[in-house]
């Protein structure tokens, strides 16, 4: 019955009214991962060390000096010096919506493809709680970082029931259209 009633165009429907429903979920975790107070407490002395995106560009100047620079090397040092890891981060969450003839699906996440090359796996650690990184790219001394776990996963505490109500309400809207 959904091929009758112009399948692409109701299935574009239900996905853009899907994602429209996701919208409190996906605020309430770029809120709470912009909000995290990530502390470091590594080796070789990085209390004394500032973080922010003047020392993210220079370390990764300092990277980069070790090798050729690239062409794609370079947009990603601009792009790196422009916005932090929290904003890195919320800027990587979203809806994305799955909807064929038989099923449709929903999904909220941090995307890794929206993240630096290097950085794909920082959300999940975001989550957990704590990392580990070189300082500096120097393999032999390690940082370890911390911040308050479960951003994601609050905002899925929080924000999931209510999402859930409206998906099912939204799907069942346009069962009722098609038939």
């Amino acid at each position: 019955k959904l091929k009758a009633a112009g399948e692409n165009k109701i299935a574009r429907e239900l996905g853009k009214a899907m994602r429209a429903t996701t919208a409190p979920l996906v605020n309430e975790a770029k809120k709470n991962v912009r909000a995290l107070q990530i502390k470091g407490d590594g080796e070789a002395g990085s209390a004394t060390r500032r973080g922010g995106s003047s020392a993210r560009l220079a370390r990764y100047r300092m990277a980069l000096g070790r090798k050729k620079i690239l062409r794609e090397e370079r947009k990603l040092e601009i792009y790196r010096a422009s916005r932090g890891l929290r904003d890195t981060v919320a800027n990587a969450v979203a809806a994305k919506t799955t909807v064929s003839a038989r099923s449709a699906s929903l999904r909220v996440r941090a995307a890794q493809s929206k993240m630096p090359h290097d950085q794909r796996k920082l959300p999940r650690y975001l989550n957990r709680g704590e990392w580990r990184h070189p300082i500096f790219g120097d393999r032999d001394s390690w940082a370890k970082q911390t911040a308050p776990p479960a951003w994601f996963d609050d905002a899925g505490r929080t924000k999931g029931p209510l999402v859930l109500a409206r998906a099912n309400l939204t799907v069942s809207h346009f069962v009722d259209r098609i038939l």
